[in-house]
């Protein structure tokens, strides 16, 4: 029997970042999967300067335990399981220390708008993680609120490496599960091999390939378009030129387009 999800959950119990917890735990409704909620001090504003506070961590973690009984609440799965911790970390330490000893199989943030962000809405702190973590990220949008999996929109550039690991996320128990996956593929780097045998193994899944040109498909028209037809962008972390097209945070799409569907990062 294979274990339980590992899931890091960082938090900073405003809005963006509940919506993004409760969308996770909907996303794994049929996953076993412990969720690990992690507030670290430079999410606390009123935190006192460099030294240690004991009653702000006191304080964080007792917002954690409420928020994690909310999810439970909102859990359809017996076999979730919520634990809270907190760090004095920066983001990217504490961040890389949990994924290590926990595990992590998946790490959720909650993507804030302009509104939330100087640049962009993807968030610069969504965007850093995706950059420098090597692990599965799901970035929620403020926005939006679960919808069941049917359709995702894979774009891909076959000129990075690629292996069937890559892809074994999607493999996993309750993830998505029968969805269908269109294929966008860069019409410069098309080829037989290696990329496109692993789609095969994806499960019993529907796979639709579709050759467009990258200036087509990082326009404004297409994204508002993704959007009225599937509910999950899928991005390979591998492929840095097409994650900087959709999410840099001054020059990406998503920093002039209001994107409301949630974005899932795949890491080796």
């Amino acid at each position: 029997m294979s274990r339980p999800m590992n899931v890091l959950v960082l938090t900073d119990l405003s809005d963006v970042a509940k919506n993004a917890g409760s969308y996770a735990v909907q996303f794994l409704a049929h996953t076993p999967a412990v969720f690990h909620m992690l507030n670290i001090r430079l999410f606390n504003p009123g935190h006192s300067g460099e030294a240690f506070d004991p009653e702000t961590e006191k304080l964080a973690l007792k917002n954690l335990k409420q928020r994690a009984a909310e999810l439970q609440e909102i859990s359809t799965n017996k076999q979730h399981e919520f634990k809270v911790h907190y760090s004095e970390n920066d983001l990217l330490g504490a961040t890389r220390n949990y994924v290590a000893a926990k595990e992590i199989d998946l790490i959720v943030m909650g993507a804030a708008h302009k509104g939330h962000s100087p640049h962009t809405i993807i968030g610069n702190h969504t965007y850093e993680m995706i950059k420098k973590i090597r692990c599965n990220v799901l970035a929620v949008a403020e926005n939006c609120k679960f919808d069941p999996l049917q359709n995702l929109i894979l774009p891909i550039d076959y000129s990075a490496s690629i292996e069937g690991k890559t892809f074994n996320f999607l493999k996993r128990r309750g993830v998505a599960e029968k969805a269908a996956i269109t294929v966008v593929e860069m019409e410069k780097t098309i080829q037989d091999e290696p990329g496109r045998k692993f789609f095969g193994e994806i499960n019993d899944r529907k796979i639709h390939l579709l050759k467009m040109e990258t200036s087509e498909a990082f326009s404004e028209k297409q994204l508002q378009q993704v959007q009225k037809r599937f509910e999950l962008i899928v991005l390979l972390g591998k492929n840095i030129g097409i994650c900087d097209e959709l999410l840099h945070t001054e020059h990406g799409l998503c920093s002039k387009v209001a994107l409301n569907l949630p974005i899932l990062v795949l890491h080796e």
